[in-house]
C-alpha cells in the first residue's frame, strides 16, 4: 500500500493555512462538551457498556441456538426465531437516543471544536454534506458521541449514518444503530440517501482496514507514537463528485485507545519487526472481515471485559471541502445545494479531490494534536 506523504507539506504550510478556521464556525481551541441533562454515573456506564457489548451480543444471538440445540432443541428453536425477528423487524430512528448518548461526554472527558456559528454560517446554505470521520477504531463508540453532539449543536448537519449490511442485521447492535438513523452502506443506498432523500451522510471511511490498524497505546501520550489511518478511499471521493456533496474531514483523538484487540495488523510488520504468527492471524482476520464486509475483531477493555478504557476524546471537524470549487446547483430533487455534479468523474478529478482530502486530514491532526494531548504523535495516511 502506498503511503501518502502529506506530513511535510502540511507542516510547512501549517502557519499559513489551517484545516479548521473560525470563518467556518470552528473553534481554534477545544471546547468541553456538556450534557443538557443531569444523569448518574451508573446510568451513563450502563449505556456505554451496552453499546460496547452490542458488538458481541449480536453474533451471540445466532451462535447460542447452535450451542443449545443438542441439549434443548425447543429452546434453541425459540431463540433462533427470536433472533430472526430481531434481525429483520423494522426499527425506526429514535431522536431521544441521541440525547441519551450525551452521557458519554463525562466518561470520556469529551472535547470538540464545533461552535453554534457552524450551524449558522455553514448550514444556512443547506448544502448537501458528507462527514467523513477517522479513525474507525476497533469499535466506533465515538459514532454515538457524534450523534449526541451533532443533534445537540448542529441539528441541520445531522442526517444518516452508514454501516455494513452485517452490522444492520445483528440484534441489539442494529437497534442502537437504527436509533441513530444509520443505514446500510451500499452504494445504491447512499446515492438514494444523498440525491433523493437529500440527507447528509456520516461515514467512517476507514472501515475494516482501520479496525485492524487500531491498537491502544501503552505508553504516556507525551512519547512519540504513530497513528495509522486508511483515508485513500476513492469510492468516497467519487461519491462526492457524483452527488456534488461537500466533505467535512473529521478526526477523533483517543478513539483507538478505548479498547484492546487480540490481533491487529501492524504496518511495520512488513519489515519483520513483528512476530510473524501474530501478523498472520491479524491478516487472516482482516481478510475474512473484508469478505464478510464486516469487522470480526476480538476486543476487550478493562478487566478483560467489554468495558472501555476512558481516554480523553477530542473530536475535531475541518473546513468543508467542495468537490468542484466555485460551482453551485440544485440537487436532483431541487432542494439542497450541491457543487456541480459529475456523473462519470475522471481518475484525475478523483485524485485531485483525494489529495485535498488527505492533506486536510493531515493538517487537522497537526493543528489540534498538542491541545488534544498527543504532542509528539505522527499521523500516517495510507
Amino acid at each position: 500500500t502506498r503511503i501518502v506523504s502529506s506530513y511535510v507539506m502540511c507542516s510547512s504550510r501549517q502557519n499559513k493555512q489551517l484545516a479548521a478556521t473560525e470563518s467556518c464556525g470552528l473553534s481554534p481551541t477545544l471546547i468541553q462538551a456538556k450534557a443538557d441533562f443531569k444523569h448518574s454515573s451508573i446510568a451513563a456506564w450502563v449505556l456505554v457498556i451496552l453499546c460496547t457489548s452490542s458488538f458481541y451480543l449480536g453474533p451471540l444471538f445466532f451462535l447460542l441456538p447452535l450451542l443449545l440445540y443438542h441439549f434443548h432443541p425447543q429452546a434453541a428453536g425459540i431463540l433462533f426465531c427470536t433472533s430472526l425477528f430481531l434481525a429483520f423487524h423494522p426499527v425506526s430512528p429514535w431522536p431521544r437516543f441521541k440525547t441519551y448518548c450525551q452521557v458519554f461526554y463525562k466518561i470520556f472527558d469529551f472535547h470538540h471544536n464545533m461552535t453554534p456559528l457552524l450551524n449558522t454560517k455553514e448550514m444556512k446554505s443547506d448544502h448537501l454534506s458528507i462527514i467523513a470521520m477517522h479513525p474507525h477504531a476497533i469499535l466506533p463508540l465515538h459514532g454515538y458521541i457524534w450523534g449526541a453532539i451533532c443533534h445537540q449543536l448542529l441539528p441541520d448537519l445531522y442526517g444518516c449514518g452508514a454501516a455494513t449490511e452485517i452490522a444492520m442485521r445483528l440484534p441489539v447492535l442494529r437497534h442502537t444503530l437504527r436509533y441513530l438513523s444509520t443505514r446500510s452502506a451500499d452504494k445504491k443506498g447512499l446515492l438514494h440517501q444523498l440525491q433523493v432523500e437529500e440527507e447528509n451522510l456520516f461515514i467512517l471511511p476507514g472501515g475494516v482496514a482501520e479496525i485492524f490498524y487500531s491498537q491502544r497505546r501503552r505508553q504516556p501520550n507525551s512519547l512519540p507514537f504513530t497513528q495509522t489511518i486508511k483515508a485513500k478511499r476513492y469510492g468516497l471521493m467519487k461519491l462526492s463528485l457524483q452527488t456534488g456533496a461537500r466533505i467535512f474531514p473529521a478526526f477523533v483523538f483517543g478513539a483507538s485507545d478505548m479498547l484492546d484487540q487480540l490481533f491487529h495488523v501492524d504496518q511495520n510488520v512488513a519489515s519483520k519487526e513483528k512476530n510473524s504468527k501474530t501478523f498472520d492471524i491479524g491478516l487472516m482476520m482482516q481478510s475474512i472481515s473484508r469478505k464478510l464486509k464486516g469487522g470480526i475483531a476480538l476486543y476487550y477493555g478493562q478487566y478483560y471485559l467489554p468495558v472501555p478504557h476512558t481516554p480523553k476524546l477530542s473530536m475535531v471537524l475541518g473546513d468543508p471541502i467542495y468537490p468542484v470549487e466555485n460551482t453551485s446547483e440544485r440537487n436532483v430533487n431541487g432542494n439542497k445545494l450541491t457543487c456541480k455534479r459529475i456523473a462519470n468523474p475522471t481518475d484525475a478529478q478523483v485524485e485531485e479531490l483525494m489529495d485535498r482530502y488527505v492533506n486536510a486530514l493531515q493538517c487537522l491532526f497537526e493543528q489540534y494534536k498538542v491541545e488534544a494531548g498527543y504532542p509528539n504523535d505522527r499521523l500516517v495516511i495510507t
